[in-house]
């Protein structure tokens, strides 16, 4: 990797962590308002509507945004034909949704989702005169200004949205925020981007465009709904309750999922864009990043599987109690993230979105078969079988791989192990340490809330000391690969010095 993309590489994942990190903290402060204000059947209901809300919201892009990224010589005319396109699309799949919010209600026997899904669907057509923006960000590997952006608009949204709750406006304070920060964000991208759309549109930019995003797009699209065919089911079969309880522990887990490793994923596609013709390079730069995200995300997920129960009463309350296991199996899903995340980029900076989508394809037929098996079983098994589906899909892209970059499915394993063990040696720490203070903490009879807490904070640092004091001991030579990313990213200094082994 070159001095330069190095340099926009590790900075990129540094604005992004910021980006990500204060997101998260800024979003789930009305999150923990709401759902104590909130039961788990009404977030039940909040889940079904977003089942086809957020289908609209995969059609905006029109797979268009991987396929600017991916072009190298892409222009204003490129640009500006694609944000008059996605105004227009963006229009039609509005009226759409409004014109079926009625159907998805009586489908799902509740009234309230008429207005829910007309007004939270509003946020497509904002979103469409904000789009291109991001995408130039991101092709320019330029998270800085995205944060900026991002932070902005979720304080806004989020100060809105807690005021909306004490007010008890319930449910509309997160549809709200929702809408308040496409607009805001819609707002700064124009006030922040240089780029201006022109006065033109070229068809045929617009379908040798099409070609490739297309593929990306209906992979999405078809991603997108077989994962919401899990909310379709679990709100059918069995009831609003037990999708509330299934949706908090799924969207808990990607916060932290997105904290952790969704930075790197946002930057993995268009760094391995700009070294696509060089293999060699190619497959060593993969090695590294599956190396040192596995090694941080294995960690983290598998502290939250220990500390799961205090989380969730430090967060929602002891009433999410029946989400806890649930969250605990999508702890495991999100280990395995990594893996197909940057796999997944591979095959698109390669240009092989063809295989992309035949690989999405194979992947829904593993899900239809695990949910005509695992349906009956209860909400549990239908988690156990997304990560048995998640495993094939890691195996079928490993073999592509093998065959573009010579990168198999026992090279990933390889590189992994080291990760996997790691983490669950640090844990050992912590569960003796936590044991003590959960017994201390009962003999005191403090408040519920109040000693989770504590053993949240008190687990925090035992793992973090843990991982360090580990790492540098046994010279593990993922942790090798971070420090040596670091030093060549920002220089040596204070911080990477006391980190080296």
């Amino acid at each position: 990797m070159s001095e330069d993309l190095r340099k926009k590489t590790f900075w990129g994942i540094v604005w992004s962590y910021i980006g990500r990190f204060g997101s998260q903290i800024i979003a789930i402060i009305p999150a923990m308002i709401l759902a104590r204000m909130l039961g788990p059947e009404q977030y039940g209901l909040i889940a079904m509507a977003g089942v086809f809300t957020g289908i609209a919201y995969q059609l905006a892009d029109a797979g268009f945004g991987n396929a600017l990224v991916q072009k190298r010589d892409a222009d204003n005319i490129d640009f500006s034909t694609v944000f008059y396109f996605n105004i227009g699309i963006c229009g039609i799949i509005y009226l759409i949704i409004y014109l079926c919010a009625p159907l998805i209600a009586e489908f799902f026997h509740e009234r309230l989702l008429i207005p829910i899904i007309r007004f939270s669907s509003l946020g497509i057509i904002i979103l469409s005169f904000g789009q291109i923006q991001t995408i130039i960000f991101k092709k320019e590997i330029d998270y800085k200004r995205q944060v900026i952006i991002n932070l902005t608009c979720q304080i806004i949204s989020a100060v809105i949205a807690i005021i909306m709750a004490i007010n008890r406006y319930g449910v509309w304070a997160l549809v709200a925020q929702g809408l308040i920060y496409t607009f805001c964000t819609t707002i700064m991208n124009w006030i922040i981007s240089s780029w201006r759309p022109m006065l033109v549109f070229s068809r045929k930019r617009l379908l040798g465009l099409f070609n490739y995003g297309s593929k990306t797009l209906a992979s999405s699209i078809i991603d997108y709904g077989f994962s919401k065919l899990y909310d379709i089911i679990i709100g059918r079969v069995y009831n609003p309750t037990s999708l509330g309880l299934y949706n908090r522990a799924i969207s808990t887990s990607n916060i932290f999922k997105d904290t952790f490793f969704g930075v790197f994923s946002g930057v993995t596609f268009p760094v391995f864009v700009k070294m696509q013709h060089d293999n060699e390079r190619f497959r060593n730069n993969i090695i590294k990043f599956i190396s040192i995200v596995s090694m941080l995300i294995f960690t983290a997920m598998i502290w939250l599987i220990f500390m799961a129960h205090p989380l969730f009463i430090f967060m929602y309350s002891s009433k999410w109690d029946g989400a806890v296991t649930f969250f605990q199996l999508a702890c495991v899903m999100a280990m395995l993230t990594p893996i197909i995340s940057i796999l997944e980029s591979v095959i698109l900076a390669k240009g092989y979105s063809g295989k992309f989508l035949a690989i999405s394809i194979i992947r829904k037929i593993f899900v239809v078969t695990m949910l005509a098996i695992a349906w009956r079983f209860g909400v549990l098994w239908l988690l156990i079988g997304q990560i048995i589906v998640n495993i094939c899909e890691c195996l079928i892209y490993s073999f592509v791989t093998k065959r573009i970059i010579n990168y198999s499915f026992l090279n990933v394993i390889s590189d992994l192990y080291p990760s996997l063990l790691l983490a669950l040696v640090s844990v050992i720490p912590v569960a003796i340490v936590d044991y003590a203070v959960s017994f201390a903490l009962m003999n005191a009879d403090l408040d519920i809330t109040l000693a989770a807490i504590i053993r949240l904070a008190i687990g925090a640092i035992v793992i973090t000391f843990s991982f360090f004091t580990i790492c540098k001991s046994v010279k593990l030579n993922n942790y090798k690969e971070l420090i040596h990313f670091l030093e060549h990213s920002i220089g040596s200094n204070k911080i990477v010095t006391w980190l080296k082994v």
